[in-house]
């Protein structure tokens, strides 16, 4: 029997993946390919070096041999919070006398939401119920309900239509006959946060290299999301600049560093450098340098739930994703501690995938699968 199969894009602010899946036995999913390529990445929603993002593009691509093997009939792609904003609407229709709520009623009132959303400079990549109330009855799932109105909260995702069209052309030079796009927020809140506790309310945080995302989500909606351009490679740069490294070492030196553990005076990270030279980094000092970053960017989080006028009991779960703080040994509970909140990873359920850094390229692919 024929298996549905996606072939998705991962745009991150240092790389770009690709990852091609269909459904496996038992609700798992197989993965036939994944690769990743660095690119320039971007920066306050713009690509750093637009004019290379289709050779970026093709080289990732070409790993997979993408033409021979006939994957370029469709391509789903999950744009990052940073390309994207989101817009509460509220929408109602009438039902006619008392009839039962149908699923074109269910349509016509994300179409009224679309359209109430919708900027001639935008592009709408999603519409999801926040939730649906018929005759002042808080529903979840509405159809088959007797009522005379129809009313729901809806969270729009729209992009700049300018960035959509000049990934359009860059996907038609490469071959593509059809582009889906989707938010990448959306797929990790779907998909790895469970869906009880989407009902209360969660924050998902998402630090990735160069970026980070704040979003505040609610049964299949995002009620808020905020970005700004701080990330684990400002982690990277700070290390190169404390102790005069270049990146790769000192990327290699962050892995290293245990923020969880207090150092003493005489203790010393042993680096190993790409020369093949052993640099002896005092664990005290490489610790300041990592944990001073972290706590900029926990401050930055703060700053946005605040910006977002929203008053979260301590209760509300929080997740974290991206590889720019989940790969920092300790770093997990250090912004716990920034926050004042318990934080949990944000990671895929499924068997022998649940790297919280691989969260959102499985995110994506579950949920191109779904929908």
């Amino acid at each position: 029997m024929f298996k549905k199969q996606v072939v998705c894009l991962e745009i991150g602010s240092s790389k770009l993946r690709v990852i091609v899946a269909q459904n496996g036995v038992n609700n798992t999913l197989f993965v036939k390919e994944l690769a990743q390529v660095e690119y320039d990445g971007y920066f306050q929603s713009e690509f750093v070096e637009p004019k290379r993002l289709g050779s970026s593009m093709y080289e990732l691509l070409k790993q997979i041999d993408y033409k021979k093997k006939k994957y370029d009939k469709k391509l789903y792609i999950a744009l990052p919070a940073e390309m994207t904003k989101v817009v509460n609407v509220s929408v109602s229709v009438d039902i006619d006398g008392a009839a039962k709520v149908s699923e074109k009623n269910i349509e016509d009132l994300r179409y009224a939401a679309i359209v109430k959303a919708k900027a001639d400079e935008s592009e709408i990549v999603s519409a999801t119920a926040i939730r649906y109330l018929v005759d002042d009855n808080d529903l979840g799932d509405p159809v088959g309900k007797k009522g005379r109105n129809l009313f729901g909260e809806f969270s729009v995702i729209l992009c700049d239509k300018s960035l959509i069209e000049k990934l359009n052309k860059i996907c038609a030079d490469l071959g593509f006959g059809c582009v889906e796009y989707f938010s990448e927020t959306l797929c990790q809140a779907q998909v790895l946060i469970p869906e009880e506790e989407r009902k209360e309310g969660a924050v998902l945080i998402d630090i990735g290299h160069l970026s980070t995302s704040v979003t505040y989500l609610k049964n299949d909606g995002i009620l808020a999301m905020m970005s700004f351009s701080l990330g684990g490679g400002h982690i990277t740069n700070d290390l190169c600049e404390a102790f005069d490294l270049d990146f790769e070492d000192a990327e290699k030196l962050k892995r290293q560093v245990v923020i969880s553990v207090e150092p003493g005076p005489l203790d010393y990270y042993d680096l190993l450098t790409k020369e093949g030279k052993i640099e002896r980094i005092p664990e005290e000092d490489a610790n300041k340098v990592v944990s001073y970053r972290l706590e900029t960017i926990a401050t930055a989080i703060n700053q946005c739930l605040i910006m977002q006028g929203l008053t979260l009991s301590n209760y509300v779960p929080v997740y974290l994703t991206g590889a720019g703080a989940t790969k920092i040994k300790g770093g997990k509970d250090f912004l716990s501690k920034c926050l004042s909140r318990n934080i949990v990873y944000g990671k895929s359920s499924l068997p022998g995938k649940d790297k919280p850094e691989d969260g959102v390229i499985y995110a994506i692919s579950e949920y191109a699968l779904k929908n």
